[in-house]
């Protein structure tokens, strides 16, 4: 059933626009696709670089990776990389428009699965104070709150918690975030989360990822680390548990933005090359504050009218 012709009560509206947001992510990531891609000089060969990801993966998954990205180069980089930005500019308008919006949910979610094995290697490497295991899992999840949300929009019945499914995934998600974060590594060496960061970006960006990082060093980068990772447990407890979520969820988000803001640079440096996350997305994080709108507790409270 399509959008246009359910009828979309007050209380719904909220889960349409949060779709209406996916699609605009999905046409910005279709762009950064395009400028990496397609319109940059020497754009084939990024492309092509994109896919190089059985160095990076196990020795189970480097034999499927590889004959991925050999398959890549003898149809042509570029021309799978219009492919690959056709199917972004579809989900964007459908999930915006609403044309056979279900359908394309399903494609989302399939399609964010193949990144996460083609250009994320299922995350991996997991090592060297990685945080968490890449962008594309997340997107996934994103796709799985836009089809609970269409489910509400068309008129499903909600429960007083309409997303538990979808929280308790984005629970294991944080689970597994946390997790590394009680790696040695991480806590150990946690400057090199955050002044990396600063690299290529403009100059107010670089000032403030410079002064978060030297508050950081002030405090001690340990102590902040062990921090760090106590809060995402406790943020991965309450999502999977369902416990004091009022407050978790808008910490959550908080805690999201801040991370996105500093050791993901915005999502940047932006520029005709990509925005310098792994598949040319908008980064991680951002996504992470976009699940959390889902159950933003105002959200829960609409849909128990």
């Amino acid at each position: 059933m399509n959008t246009t012709s359910a009828p979309i009560f007050p209380s719904a509206r909220r889960w349409l626009w949060l779709r209406r947001i996916l699609g605009l992510a999905w046409l910005a990531n279709a762009a950064f696709h395009y400028l990496a891609w397609v319109y940059s000089p020497g754009g084939g060969a990024r492309a092509l670089a994109a896919f190089d990801q059985a160095r990076v993966a196990p020795a189970w998954l480097a034999p499927a990776l590889s004959a991925l990205h050999d398959g890549i180069a003898a149809l042509g980089a570029e021309r799978c990389a219009l492919f690959m930005i056709l199917i972004e500019l579809l989900l964007g308008l459908a999930l915006l428009t609403g044309y056979r919006v279900r359908s394309f949910l399903v494609l989302g979610l399939a399609y964010s699965a193949f990144c996460w094995l083609a250009l994320d290697a299922l995350g991996y490497p997991y090592g060297g104070g990685q945080t968490d295991p890449g962008v594309f899992i997340a997107y996934m999840l994103a796709f799985l709150f836009a089809w609970r949300g269409q489910q509400l929009i068309e008129g499903a019945p909600a429960a007083a918690d309409p997303f538990r499914r979808e929280r308790v995934l984005f629970g294991l998600l944080w689970a597994f975030d946390a997790l590394l974060k009680w790696e040695p590594y991480f806590l150990a060496h946690f400057m090199e989360q955050l002044l990396p960061a600063a690299q290529g970006q403009p100059a107010w960006v670089a000032a403030y990822i410079l002064g978060i990082a030297a508050a950081v060093q002030w405090i001690g980068p340990g102590i902040v680390a062990v921090l760090v990772a106590v809060a995402e447990t406790l943020l991965a407890a309450s999502l999977l548990g369902g416990w004091l979520l009022r407050y978790a969820v808008p910490l959550g988000a908080a805690y999201s933005l801040a991370v996105w803001s500093t050791a993901e640079g915005w999502g940047g440096p932006y520029g005709l090359t990509g925005t310098g996350v792994r598949g040319d997305v908008l980064g991680n994080v951002l996504i992470y504050i976009y699940l959390f709108a889902y159950l933003w507790p105002a959200g829960l409270r609409s849909a128990r009218q």
